[in-house]
């Protein structure tokens, strides 16, 4: 009975694996076309000053939120009470973040001497007023593992805030576009999130057992806020210390380094932690599903960043095109600093599953700090000096949060290496053929286009080869994932039609 209640389980995380991951791959894709589009309309200026004000706005975003999400979907014993006072907090926390943009826009847009910047702050806040009706129905959906109808959700609004972002970069409204189109994908979320699961009775105003959501929130946000004052401080340093310019070229250095994690880690972390949650409180064993995750993250992951590193060139180019060429370099470096991080998307989950919550503080409070006092310091010097820090900051802050991952799972450095063995295999399989061509090209790095092309069907046969050869984990769940997709191939082939007699 055990067995089977394993096996059920296991096929209902990787339908909703299934399910995260074709939202997020549609996502990607959205966000690839109105990357390449809107880096051809905007100047790199422009785009500097949106990713200021989307920096900001996040972060007031995460003291908004205040991990109210995070707590629905792991709370042991949900009622309507504690939901409705996670609405009722989570609406409060919303008209604070207001007023304070609000009142201090001005001030912001003052001291980075970026007076646009303050009626982009201010568009962002209707987003604002709408979100608190939508968090609490998408966690709820998020906890019962409705991957399906999330999907959806994500993909039209998506696809809405796309158009008008893109629509309005055409109009001439530069970096203002992209802040509308955040506003009309967080609205259109709420409203299809309420009109799939409509609930009125969550939204009735009461604090009774506000204490919780605060004692939780509190912790959550704070580990979220610090990681995105890590994550975006770069940005926030050149804004003041090199300009729009620099801050344009490194967000979009950036993204481009960020596309394997969003094409994989951001498609499973929605169900990382309802998973984990459910199996911490059946008492299952969170060590075997740390590793088994890492190993699958790294053998998708290292791969594509090291391919990434030896295309840079072709790659820029074809994202962003030609008025990003001081890009390339840095993609190389970031993208192998962010090698080390490929276990990272796991990190809060599980410290969260095991009880350990404030151990994600503790990990950020002494990672982040002396990460921030180096990026600053080599914010003064260049964008490529921060680059190049990366290459030690990531590593290092990995390393402080392992850790305190193996006190919470009783994991050893010795599991780990042997979780990680293959995938370096299969990262070498991938790389060795763009790194021929590399190698032997006149140009270097600067690929052409059927050199280019040759490099990545190289890279993709590399690494199909290494992972049949070493046996990665990657193959066994692609096996059974094929598995239980055929009753869905017979089900498409018995009401396919029949060829007619002749043809």
């Amino acid at each position: 009975m055990s067995a089977e209640r394993d096996t059920s389980s296991g096929r209902a995380v990787r339908w909703s694996v299934l399910a995260s991951v074709s939202e997020k791959y549609a996502s990607q894709a959205i966000m690839i076309v109105t990357l390449a589009i809107m880096s051809r309309i905007l100047t790199p200026a422009e785009t500097g000053l949106y990713l200021l004000s989307n920096t900001i706005t996040m972060l007031l975003e995460n003291l908004r939120v205040f991990g109210v999400g995070i707590y629905i979907v792991q709370e042991k014993t949900l009622t309507r009470h504690i939901l409705r006072s996670v609405f009722t907090f989570s609406l409060l926390m919303s008209l604070a973040v207001i007023a304070v943009i609000c009142l201090s826009a001005g001030g912001i847009a003052s001291y980075f001497r970026q007076p646009e910047l303050a009626p982009l702050l201010r568009i962002a806040v209707i987003a604002f007023l709408v979100a608190p009706f939508g968090n609490p129905v998408i966690a709820l959906l998020q906890r019962e593992l409705a991957f399906g109808p999330l999907s959806v959700i994500s993909v039209v609004a998506s696809v809405l805030g796309a158009g008008l972002t893109i629509g309005l970069g055409l109009a001439g409204l530069g970096a203002a576009s992209y802040v509308w189109g955040f506003v009309a994908t967080s609205v259109t979320t709420t409203v299809l999130a309420i009109a799939y699961r409509p609930d009125m009775g969550i939204y009735r105003l009461t604090l009774r057992g506000a204490g919780r959501v605060l004692s939780f929130g509190s912790v959550s946000a704070g580990v979220t806020l610090l990681n995105m004052l890590n994550d975006n401080l770069p940005r926030i340093a050149l804004a003041r210390l090199l300009g729009m310019d620099a801050v344009g070229v490194y967000g979009r250095t950036v993204t481009i380094c960020q596309l394997p994690d969003r094409a994989l880690a951001s498609a499973v972390q929605p169900v990382v932690l309802p998973t984990l949650a459910a199996r911490a409180r059946s008492g299952g064993d969170l060590k075997t599903t740390y590793l088994g995750g890492h190993a699958l993250m790294s053998g998708f992951q290292w791969p594509t960043l090291i391919v990434l590193a030896l295309l840079a060139d072709p790659v820029v180019r074809l994202l962003l095109g030609p008025q990003w060429g001081e890009s390339p370099p840095l993609v190389r470096l970031m993208a192998i600093a962010y090698m080390a991080t490929a276990p990272a998307f796991m990190t809060f989950p599980v410290l969260v599953a095991s009880g350990r919550i404030r151990d994600t503080l503790y990990a950020s409070l002494i990672s982040l700090p002396p990460s921030a006092a180096v990026v600053i310091v080599a914010a003064t010097v260049s964008l490529k000096a921060v680059a190049v820090s990366l290459l030690f900051l990531a590593p290092m802050q990995m390393l402080v949060a392992l850790w305190f991952i193996r006190r919470a799972i009783g994991m050893s450095w010795q599991e780990l290496a042997r979780a990680s063995a293959r995938s370096l295999l299969v990262t070498l399989g991938a790389a060795a053929v763009p790194a021929l061509i590399v190698l032997l090209s006149p140009r270097g790095f600067d690929l052409g286009p059927w050199e280019t092309v040759c490099a990545i069907a190289g890279a993709a046969a590399g690494w199909g080869v290494a992972v049949r050869l070493c046996r990665h984990p990657i193959l066994a769940e692609a096996q059974m994932i094929w598995q239980m997709l055929q009753p869905l191939t017979a089900r498409f082939r018995r009401f396919a039609p029949s060829p007619k007699i002749g043809q």
